[in-house]
Protein backbone atom coordinates (compact mmCIF):
# COMPACT_ATOMS: atom_id res chain seq x y z
CA UNK A 1 0.00 0.00 0.00
CA UNK A 2 1.28 3.39 -0.96
CA UNK A 3 0.76 6.29 0.70
CA UNK A 4 -0.19 8.58 -2.05
CA UNK A 5 -2.54 5.34 -3.71
CA UNK A 6 -6.50 6.03 -4.25
CA UNK A 7 -7.67 3.12 -2.95
CA UNK A 8 -11.54 2.12 -4.04
CA UNK A 9 -14.00 -1.19 -3.64
CA UNK A 10 -13.23 -3.43 -6.88
CA UNK A 11 -16.03 -4.49 -9.50
CA UNK A 12 -18.89 -6.15 -8.05
CA UNK A 13 -17.62 -4.44 -4.48
CA UNK A 14 -20.39 -2.33 -2.13
CA UNK A 15 -21.27 -0.78 0.74
CA UNK A 16 -24.65 -1.48 2.07
CA UNK A 17 -26.76 -0.34 5.05
CA UNK A 18 -29.25 -2.70 6.16
CA UNK A 19 -32.38 -0.66 7.29
CA UNK A 20 -33.92 -3.84 8.99
CA UNK A 21 -30.50 -4.95 10.36
CA UNK A 22 -29.55 -1.30 11.53
CA UNK A 23 -26.29 -2.60 10.21
CA UNK A 24 -23.64 -1.40 7.77
CA UNK A 25 -22.41 -4.85 5.58
CA UNK A 26 -19.57 -5.30 2.63
CA UNK A 27 -21.56 -6.77 0.08
CA UNK A 28 -19.67 -8.68 -2.85
CA UNK A 29 -20.33 -11.68 -4.96
CA UNK A 30 -21.91 -14.61 -3.25
CA UNK A 31 -21.02 -13.07 0.22
CA UNK A 32 -21.51 -10.08 2.10
CA UNK A 33 -18.64 -9.40 5.66
CA UNK A 34 -20.57 -7.20 8.38
CA UNK A 35 -18.32 -3.99 9.18
CA UNK A 36 -18.61 -2.08 12.22
CA UNK A 37 -18.31 2.09 12.59
CA UNK A 38 -14.05 2.01 11.92
CA UNK A 39 -14.57 -0.44 9.10
CA UNK A 40 -17.32 1.58 7.64
CA UNK A 41 -15.84 4.65 7.90
CA UNK A 42 -12.55 4.14 6.33
CA UNK A 43 -13.99 2.23 3.72
CA UNK A 44 -16.54 4.75 2.51
CA UNK A 45 -13.72 7.00 2.25
CA UNK A 46 -12.18 4.52 -0.33
CA UNK A 47 -13.58 6.06 -3.25
CA UNK A 48 -10.68 7.09 -6.01
CA UNK A 49 -10.82 10.59 -4.55
CA UNK A 50 -9.00 10.18 -1.62
CA UNK A 51 -5.32 8.99 -0.96
CA UNK A 52 -4.53 6.45 1.65
CA UNK A 53 -2.54 9.43 3.50
CA UNK A 54 -5.66 11.56 3.38
CA UNK A 55 -8.11 8.65 4.70
CA UNK A 56 -5.72 8.59 7.47
CA UNK A 57 -5.50 12.11 8.38
CA UNK A 58 -9.72 13.09 7.78
CA UNK A 59 -10.26 10.13 10.16
CA UNK A 60 -7.42 11.15 12.98
CA UNK A 61 -9.71 14.85 12.95
CA UNK A 62 -12.46 12.70 13.45
CA UNK A 63 -11.68 10.23 16.11
CA UNK A 64 -9.32 10.64 18.91
CA UNK A 65 -7.84 7.48 18.67
CA UNK A 66 -4.10 6.82 18.67
CA UNK A 67 -4.60 3.49 16.53
CA UNK A 68 -6.22 5.19 13.68
CA UNK A 69 -3.09 5.18 11.38
CA UNK A 70 -2.73 1.63 12.04
CA UNK A 71 -6.15 0.44 11.41
CA UNK A 72 -6.34 2.13 8.44
CA UNK A 73 -3.32 0.87 7.05
CA UNK A 74 -4.77 -2.83 8.54
CA UNK A 75 -8.05 -2.63 6.68
CA UNK A 76 -6.88 -1.55 3.69
CA UNK A 77 -4.60 -4.11 3.50
CA UNK A 78 -6.68 -7.28 4.83
CA UNK A 79 -9.66 -5.77 2.55
CA UNK A 80 -7.11 -5.43 -1.06
CA UNK A 81 -5.62 -8.95 -0.11
CA UNK A 82 -9.35 -10.57 -0.19
CA UNK A 83 -9.70 -8.47 -3.51
CA UNK A 84 -12.37 -6.22 -2.49
CA UNK A 85 -10.45 -3.55 -3.14
CA UNK A 86 -7.99 -2.02 -5.31
CA UNK A 87 -5.11 0.82 -5.10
Amino acid sequence: MNDNSYPYLACGVRLFWDEVRQQHFLLFPEGAVKLNKTAWAILKLCDRHHTTEEIIAELSAQFASPNVEADVRQLIDRISQRGFLNE
